[in-house]
């Protein structure tokens, strides 16, 4: 249903945006002004925010000039506006970042606890509460989350924040939302995945599949109705309607009401007549509801520093030197690496010679990096892996496949390693100008 999902999205977004075969560039001025969902120029606006940072770092790195001065703040400032204004999107690099703008959206969704904390926390386990500020823009959806992390970081005045101490908070936060009313606020939550796949899809979506539930269940601790739900998949229930599903629920809130002894059965015994019962599609989304979190009680552990072993650090040092080369190499050549790929990868497809062994892509440093950071140095795991990938014909099929291995191994998708592994196996069946040739008809 997701896959579903996410190439109807995709399509319809480069139907919207693509609308010239000979489109090279995505200028995000352009993007902008695209009917297109509000979620995906979120992104690609951070993405560009994210260049402008690290170009006003390199910019202002120098100890020979007071760059702080107002004057010249001003003009630095004015600079990057410009070039934000006029920033533009390789179509290689455009069909990279849709896809995984629309996957961060959908795992968003449907378990935000996990998706914030390996989103902010990509390859620090430390980072500042200006970064997880800057990195929650990237999400216009459950505002509760960002009112609740600014509150709690305004009142104990914190300045940086660990990965453990982060996901304590969060996990806090939806113990809090769901606490007055869970059935109430599972049913909005509800909702709000389900408004958004029916505007993704295009069609009104009237049931979810079990394991989107369970996913949604076990992200925000619920665990009485992730019980609830794994015995209805052991009993092959794949999928419920929305009135089945809110049938369920209120049933289960109800024998936990009674179990509790927080209400007598004959008050909270519902009138299961389809005019007085409440349906789904009539409740609130939790946007609209907006649940109010009190972060006065929520307290969190201690931050300790991460332990780094020798041989760990060691790697790390080896790793920025290895980063500065190839920047600094980068700098001297005319032409952009990955493009470079792209068109090598765009002359085998062109001379009908089969798709190139991801071996051969995924070589040298790139491949001692990604051995030794996702693979934890076990070469013959990542050698089978690389087999299995070599079989697929179709990118969406070898995305499934990556998704599947980086949740097995706990690998924080959005890791750089994890990024620039899934871009080299994408560039395998996407060459450049691969999308626009689809646009043809």
């Amino acid at each position: 249903m997701l896959e579903t999902v996410i190439d109807v999205l995709i399509k319809k977004v480069k139907d919207q945006v693509v609308t010239d075969k000979n489109m090279q560039e995505i200028p995000l001025a352009y993007l902008m002004t695209r009917d297109i969902p509000e979620s995906v120029k979120h992104f690609f606006d951070q993405e560009v925010e994210l260049w402008i940072r690290d170009e006003e770092q390199k910019f202002t790195s120098s100890d020979r000039f007071d760059y702080d001065m107002p004057e010249v703040r001003m003009l630095i400032d004015q600079i990057f506006d410009y070039l934000k204004q006029n920033a533009r999107f390789h179509l290689n690099k455009f069909n990279q970042l849709l896809e995984r703008a629309v996957k961060l959206e959908m795992n968003y969704l449907i378990a935000p606890q996990r998706t914030l904390s390996q989103f902010i926390f990509k390859d620090n386990q430390i980072v500042s509460t200006i970064e997880v500020y800057d990195t929650l823009k990237y999400f216009f959806r459950y505002q509760y989350y960002k009112d609740a992390i600014s509150d709690y970081f305004n009142s104990k005045y914190l300045r940086q924040i660990s990965q453990d101490q982060f996901v304590e908070l969060i996990s806090k936060i939806d113990e809090n939302a769901f606490k007055e009313d869970r059935y109430e606020t599972t049913l909005k939550t509800i909702k709000t995945i389900t408004g958004f796949l029916s505007e993704a899809s295009e069609s009104e979506v009237d049931a979810l599949d079990i394991d989107l539930l369970l996913a949604m269940f076990k992200d925000r601790n619920l665990t009485t109705y992730m019980q609830l739900f794994e015995e209805l998949r052991e009993h092959e229930v794949e999928k419920l309607n929305l009135n089945d599903l809110e049938t369920i629920l209120q049933s289960e809130s109800i024998d936990s009401m009674i179990k509790e002894e927080k209400a007598v059965e004959e008050e909270v015994m519902p009138t299961m007549g389809e005019e007085t019962q409440l349906r789904i599609q009539q409740i609130k989304d939790i946007e609209e509801s907006k649940p109010t979190v009190e972060v006065d009680s929520i307290e969190i552990g201690e931050m300790t520093a991460p332990v780094v072993e020798e041989e760990e650090e060691e790697e790390e040092e080896e790793y920025e030197e290895e980063e500065e080369e190839v920047v600094a190499a980068a700098a001297k050549q005319p032409s952009n690496v990955a493009d470079e790929m792209a068109n090598w990868v765009a002359n085998q497809i062109k001379s009908d010679k089969p798709l190139e062994d991801i071996n051969n892509l995924i070589v040298g440093r790139n491949r001692k990096k990604v051995i030794k950071r996702l693979f934890k140095k076990k070469e013959d795991q990542f050698k089978n892996f690389i087999n299995i990938l070599n079989q697929q014909t179709a990118w969406k099929d070898a995305s499934v496949i990556i998704d599947e291995e980086f949740y097995e191994r706990s690998i924080n998708p959005y890791s750089k390693e994890a990024i620039m592994f899934s871009d080299i196996v994408y560039l395998r069946f996407f060459p450049k100008d691969k999308y626009v040739g689809e646009q043809e008809v």
